[in-house]
């Protein structure tokens, strides 16, 4: 979407904050509470063999130092007082394809969340594409900007705002008089219908074709009168939010959650909502309250309330859960040639009295596809006795700026890589990162701030090529390095 001045002055607070959602790496619950999948399924039970911890002889904690090799690296350590494994018995690879959307499935997903009789809508994504209404709605928001400004005597702040109002205006003359009735059902498009008589809309973007694949994403939000009902109830309230307790950033521990239903009901109508949209092979990973607040124009909070419950989910695989991190602060994960690109599959869901009234995902493997093999894996012994080469060597081809790397956590999971030079394959592995200014928060919530990051294969000891890897799922985002142009690398 275009971006207007307007939201970068006035808006670019609480659009971070609207309906904050964490990664699965940050989970609120514990071990204990988790339900294990395979790939939707819940595990066999009476299989044999003991913790998959235990068999392997990792410590509760633990303190080394690899060898540096050629890599130029004065230090490599790992120093972590809390290691993480899963209680689960057994590991397996799973190959996999990545997501693919067709018009068949896309229109199963639209017309689960909505009424079919009382009528499907749509228009292209994009700032261009609004109706005259969005519009309208826009511009008295920006009206409300422009007085506060008047009123708070920021003359040069007010003219702004009185700018984009007419440039908004313009937009009128071309824009559509409403939406449409659906005619295709393509990705890159907003959907507008009816839920037990409110209105909501489903964005779906992505790759539609049967040739194409990669990530999706999807919205499902409140559409209609939702919010103007809220900001009837509080004086001088101009817009409400709503995000994770965890990530609100407000007192409101001592709040009760005024929600009518309990979590676990809530829980319930979650899931059904992502087994009609087709969604499968996802299990929770945390849950958290959602809270709403009401701001006034100067975007302070006039009021705050829990009211509801947020779940986030994740790919498990033999309840193990698959690694959602952010690379972007990794510096050998970048180069004059492109950078790897966030990469995962997550979903948050947000429920209230009302049902679910939120969902944000970001979806990339086909769960559907799994194939899985069980696989046999070093003991922590050994593999760290291949990790003392395998690193050195993986720091000397894919160079820091760092002078020397201290790892402070390491996590049993799986993450996709590359077999045979093509076939995509979940293995199970040991992620070593690097985190600094753990209080960093983005739109999916708080996060770690990893600088450096390894996967050491737990099969055979090696290091993960996160880079080959990211061109082949194609997350990996090159650049000319003439003109600086930027293009996602395409796996053929």
């Amino acid at each position: 979407m275009s971006g207007n001045s307007w939201r970068k002055t006035a808006l670019v607070m609480s659009v971070l904050a609207v309906c904050g959602m964490c990664g699965c790496e940050n989970r609120s619950s514990s071990d204990e509470d988790r339900t294990d999948y395979i790939y939707g399924d819940s595990i066999e039970e009476n299989h044999g063999g003991g913790p998959l911890g235990i068999r392997l002889g990792v410590p509760d904690s633990c303190d080394l130092t690899f060898d540096t090799g050629h890599s130029k690296l004065s230090e490599i350590s790992l120093v972590d007082d809390d290691i993480q494994v899963a209680n689960v018995d057994r590991a397996y690879t799973v190959s996999f394809d990545r997501m693919r959307m067709d018009t068949s499935r896309i229109q199963d997903m639209v017309e689960s969340v909505f009424d079919k009789d009382q009528g499907i809508y749509c228009r292209d994504d994009g700032d261009e594409n609004m109706t005259k209404e969005e519009i309208q709605k826009e511009i008295d928001l920006i009206e409300v900007y422009r007085q506060q400004a008047l009123e708070e005597r920021q003359q040069d702040v007010a003219e702004i705002y009185e700018s984009d109002i007419a440039e908004t205006k313009n937009r009128m003359k071309e824009a559509p008089d409403s939406y449409t009735p659906v005619r295709e059902y393509t990705t890159n498009k907003i959907y507008i219908g009816q839920h037990d008589g409110e209105q909501y809309s489903l964005w779906i973007s992505g790759d539609d074709t049967a040739d194409a694949s990669g990530r999706v994403s999807i919205v499902y939000e409140p559409a209609g009168d939702q919010e103007q009902k809220y900001l009837a109830d509080v004086e001088n309230a101009v817009m409400t939010e709503t995000a994770g307790e965890n990530y609100f950033g407000g007192d409101i521990d001592d709040q009760e959650n005024k929600c009518g239903i309990d979590e676990n009901t809530a829980e319930h109508e979650a899931q059904a909502f992502l087994d009609r949209m087709g969604i499968s092979g996802m299990a929770k990973c945390g849950s958290q309250a959602v809270v709403r607040s009401w701001l006034d124009s100067g975007f302070e909070i006039i009021k705050a309330e829990k009211n509801g419950y947020m779940f986030e989910f994740g790919i498990q695989i033999g309840g193990v859960d698959t690694a959602y991190i952010d690379p972007t602060g990794v510096d050998n994960l970048k180069n004059k040639n492109g950078y790897v690109m966030y990469e995962g599959d997550w979903i948050s869901v947000c429920v209230d009295d009302s049902g679910v009234f939120n969902v944000r995902a970001t979806l990339s493997t086909d769960t559907d596809s799994f194939v899985r093999e069980k696989v046999d894996l070093l003991s922590w012994e050994d593999m760290v006795n291949k990790a003392d080469e395998s690193i050195a060597e993986y720091y000397e081809k894919y160079p820091t700026a760092y002078s020397e790397v201290r790892f402070n956590n390491v996590e049993f999971m799986y993450v996709p890589c590359i077999q045979d030079g093509e076939n995509l394959v979940y293995i199970p592995v040991w992620v070593l990162t690097q985190s600094e200014n753990n209080d960093i928060s983005d739109e999916h919530g708080a996060y770690d701030n990893i600088v450096q990051l390894v996967y050491i294969n737990a099969v055979d000891g090696s290091c993960v090529d996160i880079i080959e890897t990211a061109k082949c799922l194609e997350t990996w985002y090159g650049t000319d390095p003439e003109t600086g142009a930027g293009t996602k690398t395409i796996s053929k």
